[in-house]
């Protein structure tokens, strides 16, 4: 079924209202129970949780993530202007500003893919689980039968 690009632009800035709610609900959270990590880090954590519960499908945020990760390249602006503006301190303490933003890159590319490694693992182990489960059921009523004469 075809939805229309109304319809389906409704869906994205709801789901992208909802998934900004999420991050400013637990960005507050973060900061009231002074956690020493942001409070992206607690969404990502609690959007994970709740999508492997079950409690979330994917499609209640599917058009709004995939319209939050298309248009990221528009999230870093301000820091390429921030660079323009403060090229003294670039020519200061460049080396180590790049050097620190390098191993913070590294390190979150590294995180992220080690994370939809074990998503993926753990879906391959679920769906396998499921799949052994429905054979043995029909395995089971296929040895109940009667056999013929």
């Amino acid at each position: 079924m075809k939805t229309s690009f109304l319809t389906r632009l409704f869906y994205t800035v709801l789901q992208v209202a909802l998934l900004t709610a999420i991050w400013y609900a637990c960005d507050r959270a973060a900061a009231w129970l002074h956690l020493p990590f942001s409070g992206g880090v607690v969404g990502l954590l609690l959007m994970v949780a709740l999508l492997l519960a079950g409690v979330v499908r994917p499609a209640v945020v599917n058009h709004g993530a995939e319209w939050l990760l298309s248009n990221m390249l528009l999230f870093f602006i301000p820091l390429i202007v921030s660079v323009v503006q403060f090229t003294a301190l670039l020519e200061r303490e460049g080396v180590r500003l790049f050097a620190a933003i390098g191993i913070g890159f590294i390190s979150v590319l590294l995180a992220t893919a080690f994370t939809v490694e074990w998503v993926c693992q753990f879906e391959r182990r679920v769906r396998l689980r499921k799949l052994r489960t429905l054979r043995q059921g029909r395995q089971t009523i296929h040895l109940g039968q009667e056999q013929p004469a």
